[in-house]
Protein backbone atom coordinates (compact mmCIF):
# COMPACT_ATOMS: atom_id res chain seq x y z
CA UNK A 1 0.00 0.00 0.00
CA UNK A 2 1.33 3.56 -1.05
CA UNK A 3 1.83 6.14 1.39
CA UNK A 4 -0.49 8.71 0.97
CA UNK A 5 0.81 12.55 0.94
CA UNK A 6 -0.86 15.90 1.14
CA UNK A 7 0.46 19.23 -0.51
CA UNK A 8 -0.73 21.40 2.03
CA UNK A 9 0.29 24.75 3.21
CA UNK A 10 1.34 25.63 6.95
CA UNK A 11 -1.61 25.85 9.15
CA UNK A 12 -0.17 29.66 9.77
CA UNK A 13 -0.52 30.46 6.11
CA UNK A 14 -4.14 29.08 6.30
CA UNK A 15 -4.98 30.51 9.01
CA UNK A 16 -3.95 34.02 8.00
CA UNK A 17 -5.95 33.55 4.07
CA UNK A 18 -9.15 32.70 6.33
CA UNK A 19 -8.63 35.18 8.22
CA UNK A 20 -8.10 38.01 5.74
CA UNK A 21 -11.23 36.70 3.57
CA UNK A 22 -13.40 36.38 6.28
CA UNK A 23 -12.50 39.97 8.30
CA UNK A 24 -11.98 41.33 4.62
CA UNK A 25 -9.07 43.13 5.79
CA UNK A 26 -5.31 42.36 6.44
CA UNK A 27 -5.26 44.65 9.44
CA UNK A 28 -8.42 43.28 11.24
CA UNK A 29 -6.85 39.97 10.64
CA UNK A 30 -3.60 41.14 12.49
CA UNK A 31 -5.70 42.21 14.86
CA UNK A 32 -7.89 38.88 15.45
CA UNK A 33 -4.62 36.54 15.02
CA UNK A 34 -2.57 38.38 17.82
CA UNK A 35 -0.12 38.90 15.22
CA UNK A 36 1.68 42.07 12.99
CA UNK A 37 -0.04 42.96 9.57
CA UNK A 38 3.60 42.40 8.09
CA UNK A 39 3.41 39.00 9.76
CA UNK A 40 -0.28 37.97 8.02
CA UNK A 41 1.31 39.94 4.66
CA UNK A 42 4.23 37.37 4.86
CA UNK A 43 1.90 34.64 5.00
CA UNK A 44 -0.22 35.32 2.21
CA UNK A 45 2.66 35.97 -0.29
CA UNK A 46 3.61 32.82 1.02
CA UNK A 47 0.64 30.68 0.05
CA UNK A 48 -0.03 32.39 -2.93
CA UNK A 49 3.70 31.37 -4.17
CA UNK A 50 3.28 28.16 -3.30
CA UNK A 51 -0.36 27.69 -4.93
CA UNK A 52 0.89 29.69 -8.12
CA UNK A 53 -2.30 31.51 -8.39
CA UNK A 54 -2.84 35.49 -6.97
CA UNK A 55 -5.88 35.13 -4.11
CA UNK A 56 -6.51 38.27 -3.30
CA UNK A 57 -6.73 41.72 -5.88
CA UNK A 58 -6.62 45.01 -5.00
CA UNK A 59 -9.99 46.74 -4.61
CA UNK A 60 -10.37 50.79 -3.82
CA UNK A 61 -8.07 51.26 -0.96
CA UNK A 62 -7.76 47.78 0.27
CA UNK A 63 -8.13 44.06 -0.82
CA UNK A 64 -10.66 41.49 -1.99
CA UNK A 65 -10.61 37.83 -3.02
CA UNK A 66 -10.14 36.33 -6.49
CA UNK A 67 -11.94 34.29 -8.02
CA UNK A 68 -9.49 31.65 -7.26
CA UNK A 69 -9.48 33.13 -3.42
CA UNK A 70 -13.12 32.85 -3.68
CA UNK A 71 -12.72 29.14 -4.64
CA UNK A 72 -10.00 28.33 -2.12
CA UNK A 73 -11.68 30.04 0.80
CA UNK A 74 -15.07 27.87 -0.03
CA UNK A 75 -12.78 24.77 0.61
CA UNK A 76 -10.33 26.31 3.49
CA UNK A 77 -12.82 27.74 5.90
CA UNK A 78 -14.56 24.72 6.51
CA UNK A 79 -11.86 22.26 6.75
CA UNK A 80 -10.26 24.90 9.43
CA UNK A 81 -13.29 24.77 11.07
CA UNK A 82 -13.60 20.85 11.19
CA UNK A 83 -10.14 20.75 12.34
CA UNK A 84 -10.85 23.01 15.37
CA UNK A 85 -14.00 20.87 16.19
CA UNK A 86 -11.80 17.85 16.04
CA UNK A 87 -9.52 19.15 18.59
CA UNK A 88 -11.80 20.36 20.86
CA UNK A 89 -14.11 16.78 20.70
CA UNK A 90 -10.70 15.30 21.48
CA UNK A 91 -9.35 17.10 24.01
CA UNK A 92 -11.76 19.06 26.07
CA UNK A 93 -14.95 16.68 26.60
CA UNK A 94 -12.99 13.68 28.49
CA UNK A 95 -11.10 16.18 31.06
CA UNK A 96 -13.43 19.16 31.72
CA UNK A 97 -17.04 19.36 32.98
CA UNK A 98 -18.48 22.72 33.81
CA UNK A 99 -21.72 22.82 35.65
CA UNK A 100 -23.64 25.89 36.71
CA UNK A 101 -25.82 26.51 39.04
CA UNK A 102 -27.53 28.77 42.43
CA UNK A 103 -25.09 28.97 45.31
CA UNK A 104 -27.70 27.01 46.91
CA UNK A 105 -27.62 23.69 44.77
CA UNK A 106 -23.83 24.24 44.16
CA UNK A 107 -23.47 24.43 48.28
CA UNK A 108 -26.42 21.55 49.35
CA UNK A 109 -26.93 19.17 46.05
CA UNK A 110 -23.13 19.02 44.43
CA UNK A 111 -20.74 20.01 47.04
CA UNK A 112 -21.55 17.68 49.73
CA UNK A 113 -20.91 14.42 47.20
CA UNK A 114 -18.13 16.79 44.83
CA UNK A 115 -15.57 13.38 46.40
CA UNK A 116 -18.02 11.05 45.41
CA UNK A 117 -18.32 12.70 42.25
CA UNK A 118 -14.67 12.98 41.03
CA UNK A 119 -13.97 9.32 41.91
CA UNK A 120 -16.46 8.53 39.52
CA UNK A 121 -15.65 10.68 36.61
CA UNK A 122 -11.95 9.65 37.05
CA UNK A 123 -9.15 12.16 38.55
CA UNK A 124 -7.92 13.17 35.29
CA UNK A 125 -11.14 14.91 34.75
CA UNK A 126 -11.32 18.60 36.21
CA UNK A 127 -14.88 19.56 37.43
CA UNK A 128 -15.72 23.29 37.95
CA UNK A 129 -18.88 24.97 39.21
CA UNK A 130 -19.89 28.53 37.72
CA UNK A 131 -22.44 29.91 40.89
CA UNK A 132 -24.59 32.77 40.16
CA UNK A 133 -28.37 33.85 40.80
CA UNK A 134 -31.20 31.53 39.46
CA UNK A 135 -32.11 34.07 36.21
CA UNK A 136 -28.57 34.14 35.23
CA UNK A 137 -28.02 30.70 34.53
CA UNK A 138 -28.84 30.00 31.18
CA UNK A 139 -26.32 33.03 30.48
CA UNK A 140 -23.72 30.23 31.73
CA UNK A 141 -24.13 28.67 28.74
CA UNK A 142 -22.32 30.81 26.67
CA UNK A 143 -19.57 30.95 29.30
CA UNK A 144 -18.88 27.42 28.68
CA UNK A 145 -21.21 25.60 30.82
CA UNK A 146 -22.01 21.71 29.69
CA UNK A 147 -24.51 21.27 32.92
CA UNK A 148 -27.37 23.67 33.87
CA UNK A 149 -29.81 23.31 36.85
CA UNK A 150 -33.24 24.84 36.77
CA UNK A 151 -36.46 24.28 38.87
CA UNK A 152 -39.14 22.90 36.52
CA UNK A 153 -42.69 22.70 36.61
CA UNK A 154 -44.66 19.87 34.77
CA UNK A 155 -45.12 19.05 31.99
CA UNK A 156 -41.20 18.44 31.83
CA UNK A 157 -39.52 18.75 29.10
CA UNK A 158 -37.47 15.01 27.74
CA UNK A 159 -34.33 17.37 28.15
CA UNK A 160 -34.61 17.69 31.57
CA UNK A 161 -32.82 14.90 34.26
CA UNK A 162 -34.97 15.12 37.40
CA UNK A 163 -32.33 15.52 40.53
CA UNK A 164 -35.09 16.18 43.20
CA UNK A 165 -38.98 16.30 43.37
CA UNK A 166 -39.83 19.24 45.76
CA UNK A 167 -41.14 18.05 48.94
CA UNK A 168 -41.29 20.77 52.23
CA UNK A 169 -41.20 20.53 55.51
CA UNK A 170 -41.50 22.86 58.53
CA UNK A 171 -37.75 22.62 60.23
CA UNK A 172 -36.15 24.48 63.55
CA UNK A 173 -32.79 23.83 65.80
CA UNK A 174 -33.72 20.84 68.28
CA UNK A 175 -34.23 23.53 71.02
CA UNK A 176 -36.56 25.80 69.27
CA UNK A 177 -38.68 22.86 68.45
CA UNK A 178 -38.96 20.91 71.82
CA UNK A 179 -39.74 24.52 73.31
CA UNK A 180 -42.61 25.56 70.41
CA UNK A 181 -44.02 21.51 71.00
CA UNK A 182 -44.50 22.13 74.37
CA UNK A 183 -46.24 25.37 74.44
CA UNK A 184 -48.09 24.93 71.72
CA UNK A 185 -48.60 20.71 71.51
CA UNK A 186 -50.09 19.54 67.35
CA UNK A 187 -52.12 21.99 66.82
CA UNK A 188 -51.09 23.62 63.27
CA UNK A 189 -53.39 26.60 63.55
CA UNK A 190 -52.00 28.05 66.53
CA UNK A 191 -48.05 28.39 65.13
CA UNK A 192 -49.15 31.92 64.06
CA UNK A 193 -47.18 33.61 66.79
CA UNK A 194 -44.08 31.98 65.91
CA UNK A 195 -41.29 33.14 64.57
CA UNK A 196 -40.73 32.26 60.28
CA UNK A 197 -38.38 32.78 58.46
CA UNK A 198 -38.41 33.06 54.59
CA UNK A 199 -36.02 34.16 51.50
CA UNK A 200 -36.87 38.02 50.34
CA UNK A 201 -36.36 36.72 46.64
CA UNK A 202 -39.01 35.11 43.57
CA UNK A 203 -39.41 31.56 44.98
CA UNK A 204 -39.26 31.06 40.53
CA UNK A 205 -42.86 28.41 41.43
CA UNK A 206 -41.55 27.12 44.58
CA UNK A 207 -43.22 26.37 47.58
CA UNK A 208 -43.80 28.90 49.96
CA UNK A 209 -44.67 28.97 53.03
CA UNK A 210 -48.92 30.00 51.89
CA UNK A 211 -48.35 26.85 50.33
CA UNK A 212 -47.70 24.53 52.98
CA UNK A 213 -50.85 26.05 55.39
CA UNK A 214 -52.57 25.74 52.05
CA UNK A 215 -51.80 22.07 51.88
CA UNK A 216 -52.51 21.37 55.71
CA UNK A 217 -55.60 23.71 55.88
CA UNK A 218 -54.45 25.62 58.67
CA UNK A 219 -54.97 28.82 57.45
CA UNK A 220 -53.43 31.94 56.66
CA UNK A 221 -50.09 31.76 56.39
CA UNK A 222 -47.75 34.18 59.39
CA UNK A 223 -46.16 36.81 58.51
CA UNK A 224 -42.25 36.19 58.36
CA UNK A 225 -40.72 37.68 61.14
CA UNK A 226 -36.99 37.60 59.28
CA UNK A 227 -36.13 37.59 55.28
CA UNK A 228 -32.99 36.01 53.80
CA UNK A 229 -31.20 36.43 50.62
CA UNK A 230 -29.98 33.31 50.37
CA UNK A 231 -31.58 29.79 51.54
CA UNK A 232 -27.84 28.67 53.34
CA UNK A 233 -28.01 31.69 55.40
CA UNK A 234 -32.10 30.97 56.19
CA UNK A 235 -30.64 27.88 57.38
CA UNK A 236 -28.35 28.90 59.11
CA UNK A 237 -30.39 30.82 61.00
CA UNK A 238 -32.74 28.06 61.79
CA UNK A 239 -30.03 26.13 63.37
CA UNK A 240 -29.00 28.97 65.55
CA UNK A 241 -32.83 29.18 66.74
CA UNK A 242 -33.83 32.07 65.33
CA UNK A 243 -37.13 30.34 64.13
CA UNK A 244 -39.05 28.14 61.46
CA UNK A 245 -37.69 27.74 58.27
CA UNK A 246 -38.81 25.59 55.25
CA UNK A 247 -36.70 22.72 54.27
CA UNK A 248 -36.75 21.42 50.71
CA UNK A 249 -35.85 17.32 50.56
CA UNK A 250 -32.27 16.67 48.97
CA UNK A 251 -31.02 20.92 50.73
CA UNK A 252 -31.67 20.26 54.04
CA UNK A 253 -30.55 16.42 54.29
CA UNK A 254 -27.36 17.90 55.76
CA UNK A 255 -28.40 19.56 58.64
CA UNK A 256 -30.89 17.06 59.47
CA UNK A 257 -28.18 14.25 59.29
CA UNK A 258 -26.19 16.60 61.83
CA UNK A 259 -28.92 17.15 64.13
CA UNK A 260 -28.58 20.78 63.68
CA UNK A 261 -32.17 21.04 62.38
CA UNK A 262 -34.90 18.94 63.11
CA UNK A 263 -38.82 18.28 60.88
CA UNK A 264 -41.64 19.80 62.76
CA UNK A 265 -44.11 17.78 61.86
CA UNK A 266 -44.02 13.84 60.66
CA UNK A 267 -45.03 14.46 57.01
CA UNK A 268 -43.02 15.90 54.23
CA UNK A 269 -45.55 17.64 51.58
CA UNK A 270 -44.36 16.53 47.84
CA UNK A 271 -45.59 18.93 45.48
CA UNK A 272 -45.10 18.23 41.64
CA UNK A 273 -42.11 20.77 40.69
CA UNK A 274 -38.45 19.53 40.87
CA UNK A 275 -34.93 20.89 40.51
CA UNK A 276 -33.86 19.52 37.41
CA UNK A 277 -30.88 19.25 34.90
CA UNK A 278 -29.65 19.77 31.58
CA UNK A 279 -27.25 18.83 29.53
CA UNK A 280 -25.96 22.15 26.88
CA UNK A 281 -25.26 21.91 23.32
CA UNK A 282 -21.77 21.64 24.58
CA UNK A 283 -22.22 19.24 27.21
CA UNK A 284 -24.67 16.44 25.32
CA UNK A 285 -20.76 16.26 22.72
CA UNK A 286 -19.37 15.75 26.07
CA UNK A 287 -19.08 11.88 27.73
CA UNK A 288 -17.89 13.32 31.20
CA UNK A 289 -20.77 15.39 31.18
CA UNK A 290 -23.08 12.93 30.56
CA UNK A 291 -21.48 10.16 33.15
CA UNK A 292 -21.55 13.79 35.98
CA UNK A 293 -25.24 14.20 35.46
CA UNK A 294 -26.34 10.54 35.61
CA UNK A 295 -24.50 10.79 38.69
CA UNK A 296 -25.50 13.69 40.07
CA UNK A 297 -29.72 12.42 39.27
CA UNK A 298 -29.28 8.79 40.10
CA UNK A 299 -29.35 8.45 44.20
CA UNK A 300 -31.52 11.50 44.76
CA UNK A 301 -34.25 9.98 42.14
CA UNK A 302 -34.20 6.53 44.67
CA UNK A 303 -34.38 9.04 47.59
CA UNK A 304 -37.15 10.85 46.13
CA UNK A 305 -39.38 7.42 46.05
CA UNK A 306 -39.24 7.24 49.46
CA UNK A 307 -40.92 10.11 50.42
CA UNK A 308 -44.54 10.45 51.38
CA UNK A 309 -47.02 13.24 49.53
CA UNK A 310 -49.82 14.87 52.49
Amino acid sequence: MSLKRYAIPSSSALTAFESVARLNGVGRAAAALNTSQSAVSRHLKQLEETLGTPLFAKAGRGIALTEAGKGYFAAVAPALDAIHKAGRTLRLPDKHVIIACTHEVSHMIVMPRFAELRTALGQAVQVRILTCEYDLVPEMVDAGADITFEFSQGPFNAALVPVLAEAIIPVAAPGFAQTQRRVLGGSVSRWGDLPFLALTKNNVGWATWADWFSARSAGPPPVPTERFDNYVYLLEAAASGAGLALGWRGFVDRYLDAGTLVTVGDEWLVRSNQLSARLTGKGLANAAARKCLAFLAGPNAIQVQRQKCV
